[in-house]
């Protein structure tokens, strides 16, 4: 095997507490059980972090605007571990684009090859988990399917997935770079030829790695089925985004990105899941939103109603009420989620919905694994 050189992260990366997301969801006889389920969620705006299309996209009958004048929201969290979201445009910049050059007829042969990592049954009966690796040149490949392997190792170790591993089959997709790292790292001005255009300093953020989604769909389309696809860039500099609400023809919804080896980009991709999967909203809030006034959102995990209202209603998580859950305490109302400090309450005080490192609380772990059966047709 041959192994690339590992760069080290700046002091700002070494001292972030978390990373980036990533959300998804299905194709083929999953897509249609989806495609209700995700119709369902539309939460209110502001309580997800969903993309919104310009006018102009709700505009075009015929055709979608150009890419240069489209944008996509994404989320990225703080070095505080709290989610923040920016909009950025969807066209790759220029200064990236102008770096592109012919692949050599070696790399062209293998890009693309898709490699079963681990099978656990028909991809229709399971969830089914993408990674698409840039920045690897094709001496680079076994190093990205090593990578691979080793974060979903650190993901599948988080509960629920833990206890639900024979759930999920997880495949690689090769994108063969013609140059190893990422734009951006270890500086600004730092420009390299990839096959996805990954780059930190997205919208001027330096923690921010977009994308160029559009060749993630064209490589995702590759693997037998998508459910959840992860973007993993070669860099150890602490970075990621969660592209949260791209509903894709090939069956995905979203698309996460995450250093390959950074340590906090596990948790990334578990909190995004959290929003893919579980359907879950953020609870952290924004204290400049104020008041919540709008009506009850769908998310299982933010409500409007008190403790004596679930109970009497039977809605919500009014089953874990009083119980302790895995994230510390009991399983309440605490005021202020879906980005409002008031007028809307989470489960429990911490959850990993609210700040990365922590675990799913109860109604969470449930609401998860309600998703990983609506992708096994259970």
């Amino acid at each position: 095997m041959q192994h690339r050189p590992r760069r080290s992260p700046t002091p700002s990366d070494a001292s972030a507490p978390a990373g980036i997301r990533a959300r998804i969801a299905g194709r083929g006889r999953k897509r249609l059980r989806l495609t209700a389920a995700a119709a369902g969620l539309a939460l209110v705006s502001g309580l997800a972090a969903t993309a919104s299309a310009s006018p102009a996209d709700s505009a075009a009958p015929a055709s979608a605007p150009p890419a240069a004048s489209r944008t996509q929201q994404v989320e990225y969290f703080a070095p505080d571990g709290h989610p923040r979201h920016t909009t950025v445009p969807v066209a790759t910049p220029k200064r990236l684009a102008d770096a592109h050059r012919a692949p050599s007829a070696a790399g062209l042969a293998a890009d693309g090859d898709v490699t079963s990592v681990i099978r656990n049954g028909a991809t229709d009966k399971k969830v089914d988990v993408v990674f698409i690796g840039d920045g690897y040149t094709l001496a680079q490949q076994k190093d990205f399917h090593a990578d691979a392997k080793a974060k979903w190792e650190q993901i599948s170790k988080v509960e629920p997935y833990a206890s639900n591993r024979k759930l999920f089959n997880v495949w690689t997709v090769d994108a063969v770079s013609n140059q190893s790292g990422v734009s951006g790292d270890p500086g600004k001005d730092v420009v390299k030829d990839t096959a996805l255009d990954s780059h930190f300093w997205c919208d001027g953020i330096e923690r921010l790695l977009c994308v160029d989604t559009g060749k993630v769909e064209s490589y995702a389309g590759k693997a037998p089925d998508a459910d959840l696809v992860i973007v993993l860039s070669n860099s150890r500099k602490y970075g990621g985004a969660g592209y949260n609400d791209i509903t894709s023809p090939v069956g995905y919804d979203g698309i996460a990105t995450a250093s390959s080896d950074h340590p906090d980009s596990a948790q990334v991709a578990v909190h995004e899941t959290g929003h893919s999967l579980g359907k879950l909203a953020d609870e952290y809030v924004y204290d400049t939103n104020g008041t919540y006034t709008g009506a009850e959102p769908s998310a299982p995990n933010i409500t409007k109603m008190s403790v004596a209202e679930m109970k009497a209603k039977k809605a919500k998580w009014y089953r874990y009420l009083g119980q302790n859950s895995p994230d510390g305490g009991k399983v309440g109302a605490f005021e202020g989620g879906g980005y409002y400090p008031r007028g809307l309450y989470r489960p429990t005080d911490n959850s990993i919905m609210r700040t990365l490192g922590r675990e799913f609380n109860l109604p969470g772990r449930q609401a998860m694994i309600d998703g990983f059966h609506r992708h096994t047709g259970r």
